[in-house]
């Protein structure tokens, strides 16, 4: 079996030259999915109404024997943990804080200490460390010719996106961008938008801006009067099986537009995978 290794901030937790070894590594305390249930009773009615629910931060522990002299340093790495990656996969990291790092073995003479960390992976899953995917990468704009498009994306991913951004370009005068779970990203009025401009929402704040398409990442004036978005978390990315067959996951968008006249669509977003 191939040991995978673990680094936060980019630091490996197997690194003899710097005084410490990863004795067990990421064991997940939780593992699977654990859902935060947002539930709504009916008066005269048995059971509940379900609501769109959350998923649960993750918790990771590891052991790592440190040498004596090497301690300070290594308990400076972990306060100041940010981003845990595996070495198995470098395309993925998590997004950490430090819960706790105890060492055990503090008798004086005593060579090295057995520190057991302790983390919080508080999105509860692995993201892409970049734009990695083909139509998620934001440089790879969707040509909207037809009042319908369906748009493909995401292969491979297995929990929701939340933050991503999406620039809508051209002359379409209205439009509805709607996920796969039902989620929706909508106009309110009508755009006056040009061949050169358009709308960009930015999913990690949920504004929505003015941008050139010279530079659509670059918002310009506030246009969240525009925009209106699905309640309960907001527009997200959620996973879809193709064909039915869990095994083949993507993102499955359809964006409906009155007119399409230079239009287009240009998605930057980092997929989200289960953390098991």
């Amino acid at each position: 079996m191939t040991f995978s290794g673990y680094s936060i901030n980019g630091v490996s937790l197997m690194d003899r030259t710097r005084g410490w070894t990863t004795m067990r590594a990421g064991t997940n305390t939780q593992g699977g999915i654990t859902k935060s249930l947002q539930k709504t009773p009916i008066p005269g009615r048995p059971g509940y109404r379900p609501a769109p629910s959350t998923y649960t931060e993750q918790t990771v522990v590891f052991v790592c024997r440190v040498r004596r002299d090497a301690l300070d340093s290594f308990l400076a790495l972990c306060a100041a943990a940010l981003v845990l990656t595996q070495t198995s996969d470098p395309t993925k990291e998590a997004y950490v804080e430090l819960v706790s790092a105890i060492p055990s073995g503090d008798e004086p003479m005593d060579g090295n200490f057995d520190v057991s960390v302790t983390l919080n992976a508080y999105e509860g899953v692995w993201r892409d460390v970049d734009y990695l995917a083909t139509l998620m990468d934001g440089s790879t704009p969707i040509a909207v010719d037809d009042p319908v498009e369906t748009v493909h994306t995401g292969p491979g991913i297995s929990a929701p996106v939340f933050d991503g951004d999406f620039f809508f370009r051209g002359v379409f005068a209205q439009f509805t961008l709607q996920d796969s779970g039902g989620s929706y990203l909508k106009t309110t009025r009508a755009w006056p938008g040009t061949a050169d401009t358009g709308i960009l929402w930015l999913g990690a704040t949920q504004q929505a801006f003015l941008a050139n398409a010279a530079s659509p990442w670059t918002p310009l004036s506030d246009a969240s009067q525009y925009i209106d978005q699905s309640g309960n978390g907001g527009f997200r990315i959620m996973p879809s099986f193709v064909g039915g067959n869990p095994t083949v996951r993507e993102g499955l968008l359809t964006l409906t537009t009155l007119t399409q006249t230079s239009t287009t669509l240009t998605i930057r977003a980092k997929r989200a995978y289960r953390m098991n």
